[in-house]
């Protein structure tokens, strides 16, 4: 058995073990008991040579859990274990003295990793229902459906639009691909773009202010304006402001932030749409370096996703 590799969304490496012809499980936390390490509803995704992808206890049961997960593909039958607290494993201690449910699912339909695929690409809301009576998972809508004790809701993979230039844009980019976001970088300069290719997503080349288009932006996309020169700024974020993003920042100083204000104040902007801007951007850590600078804005962008009051 190799060690689990962390990633927060297991499925597309779940169904490509299938396209490979492997037994697979995916096991999910569907109950906590106490103070879990990781919370309701993470998951692995496990294969019947051992590998995995996920974690569940931040390494305390991650072991038992693949052999588990073995045991269940070798079956064929889909099974829910206790692990900690009340468990039957006693040599199994979990931090705090906490317990978990996992559910072991081998069953899962391909039609039914079909839909949960197709709603991540469409980016839109879904669910995993678990019927803990009849031991079944299925695909179900996000708000649950008539039979399923509990639903696992997958929302859309949080977007980061880095737009501008400098040395920033890169760096929040690498960044944002850690944290496993969906990275799409656009700058007029071709440098700042090369950087931030193995980290994006997407790269889109921008000539003019006026050539800047995003496409449609949801609630589940952050926006950051990354430019130093105030002619870019209002096309880029006046098109920001019409849109449903959770976050929408700009690089700057508090002057520069109050510069930009009266700019789009005069475009036409409304004062409630102006306060959605957080400027300057990034959490006030004391950060100078572009590295600094980079982290301190994922930590803020990440901060307002979980609701958290800054």
């Amino acid at each position: 058995m190799t060690a689990a590799r962390y990633m927060a969304d297991v499925l597309p490496t779940l169904a490509a073990w299938r396209t490979a012809g492997l037994g697979t499980a995916l096991a999910t936390i569907v109950y906590v008991d106490g103070s879990a390490p990781r919370p309701l509803g993470s998951q692995m995704a496990i294969n019947a040579r051992g590998e995995a992808v996920g974690n569940l206890t931040g390494g305390c049961a991650e072991a038992a859990i693949v052999a588990e997960a073995q045991a269940c593909i070798a079956a064929g039958r889909n099974r829910m274990t206790r692990y900690g607290k009340d468990s039957p494993y006693i040599d199994l201690r979990l931090p705090c003295g906490s317990g978990i449910d996992v559910f072991f699912d081998v069953t899962l339909g391909a039609d039914d990793l079909v839909a949960l695929r197709d709603a991540a690409e469409a980016r839109r809301p879904i669910g995993l229902g678990f019927d803990f009576a009849a031991l079944r998972a299925a695909a179900v809508p996000a708000e649950g459906a008539t039979g399923y004790g509990w639903t696992r809701v997958y929302e859309p993979v949080t977007r980061l639009y880095a737009v501008g230039k400098g040395p920033v844009l890169p760096l929040l980019a690498e960044l944002g691909r850690i944290a496993e976001f969906d990275v799409i970088a656009m700058s007029p300069e071709a440098e700042t773009l090369e950087m931030a290719r193995p980290h994006a997503r997407e790269i889109h080349v921008l000539t003019t202010p006026d050539s800047f288009r995003c496409g449609r932006l949801d609630r589940w996309t952050a926006f950051l304006s990354l430019f130093h020169e105030h002619e870019w700024e209002p096309s880029v974020l006046i098109q920001a402001l019409q849109s449903e993003c959770f976050y929408i920042g700009a690089l700057g100083s508090r002057r520069a932030a109050q510069i930009r204000r009266n700019e789009l104040r005069e475009a036409g902007v409304a004062t409630a749409d102006l306060a959605r801007i957080r400027a300057p951007v990034g959490l006030a850590i004391g950060a100078r370096s572009p590295p600094e600078i980079a982290l301190a804005t994922l930590a803020e962008i990440v901060a307002v996703r979980a609701g958290v009051r800054l």
